[in-house]
């Protein structure tokens, strides 16, 4: 079982619509390095399935794919550092 993720606490809702059904988890930070890294710090939100990737979902939205980076690198400075941060990801977001 995932710890819960330090960008959304309440994972039983969509982190855009609040949509209950069929939610998929989704990693913050894409590619295969980067998507252990967002594992080990639980950078996950959970998307309905239109969200995640449906045509109004984050894999063909690159807006609403920066806004959820923006708001996993808000979170992760909040309980670690921006310089912890940068050293992992190499790209600020905000």
């Amino acid at each position: 079982m995932n710890k819960p993720s330090i960008i959304q606490p309440d994972e039983t809702r969509c982190y855009v619509c609040g949509s209950m059904i069929g939610l998929e988890r989704h990693h913050a930070m894409h590619g295969t390095a980067n998507r252990k890294i967002a594992e080990k710090y639980n950078l996950t939100v959970m998307l309905c399935k239109d969200h995640h990737t449906g045509r109004l979902g984050v894999h063909t939205d690159p807006i609403l794919d920066n806004r959820i980076k923006q708001d996993a690198q808000r979170a992760f400075t909040r309980i670690y550092s921006r310089g912890l941060w940068m050293r992992l990801f190499g790209k600020n977001y905000l």
